[in-house]
């Protein structure tokens, strides 16, 4: 299969330092350069559901002093993974991530309505930072859900599947090449400013049902859109872009799910698990 495993490990906050490590916390750790193990491409922050906003409303030195723990390789955990969140929610109250088109343009066939405020709850300028700044080489955008007006609950939340896959009908229509136009747009927004987007992803946890952004999804119902999402990407010019899928609960639940995947495993760039 032509398709790589990351592991990236999703920290959406920040630990106090220590100067010392208490005792009880002191460990030996061995290494044998002669045996070698699988190859870790790296890893990784995210920075979800407005946490970037926190970073930034810092001030000015404390900006710096917080992208250095995560990105600097000198004097930080030298990440070089950042994972973004694609915003699927009508607003951005509490701490949702707004969508680019956070209502309905009038159906999946009607003329896109996209809205960017080139901030993106401050992702841009994470974003922007952990590459120009510190040679960030990998940035992977999840979409934890399509917008609610794409799904069969009709509500971005509490689960429901994208219409238009495999036993997922909906009376507005198919909305499968309207999501994958969606992403791909992202996507080009953020190269308009410079940051090339290296990973896509159109679900996270599609095993689980959470009061916030969330989709549910089989691996025939992945498989569908998966199918979509390629050409479309293709189309757009970004054909560098990697699929990832499909981020579930657990490499057990992955695993359930790539049978139904080994029909689009040329299409996939990255299997990925939480």
């Amino acid at each position: 299969m032509a398709f790589s495993i990351y592991i990236v490990l999703a920290l959406a906050t920040f630990a106090s330092t220590f100067s010392t490590l208490h005792p009880r916390q002191s460990s030996t750790v061995t290494v044998d350069p002669a045996k070698i193990y699988q190859t870790i491409d790296g890893f990784g922050i995210s920075e979800t559901f407005q946490r970037a906003n926190q970073i930034h409303a810092l001030s000015p030195s404390l900006q710096r002093y917080a992208l250095d723990l995560l990105f600097n390789r000198t004097s930080g955990a030298g990440f070089s993974i950042l994972r973004n969140g694609i915003g699927s929610s009508p607003d951005s109250s509490s701490d949702h991530m707004v969508s680019i088109q956070p209502k309905n343009p009038g159906g999946p066939n009607a003329v896109p309505k996209y809205v960017w405020d080139g901030n993106d709850n401050s992702q841009v300028w994470v974003s922007t930072e952990a590459v120009k700044t510190y040679g960030v080489d990998t940035v992977y955008a999840n979409a934890w859900s399509a917008p609610g007006y794409m799904k069969t609950n009709n509500n971005d939340a509490n689960g429901g599947s994208l219409c238009g896959v495999s036993a997922a009908s909906c009376s507005s229509g198919d909305w499968k090449q309207a999501y994958a136009n969606y992403l791909a747009q992202y996507i080009v927004y953020y190269k308009d400013i410079g940051v090339n987007i290296t990973h896509l992803g159109f679900l996270n946890e599609p095993d689980l049902t959470t009061s916030y952004a969330s989709m549910r999804s089989n691996g025939q119902q992945a498989a569908d859109f998966i199918k979509v999402l390629r050409p479309t990407l293709d189309k757009a010019n970004l054909t560098s872009v990697k699929i990832t899928c499909c981020d579930a609960e657990g490499w057990s639940s992955q695993q359930g799910m790539m049978g139904a995947l080994n029909g689009v495993s040329s299409m996939l760039g990255t299997i990925t698990a939480q």
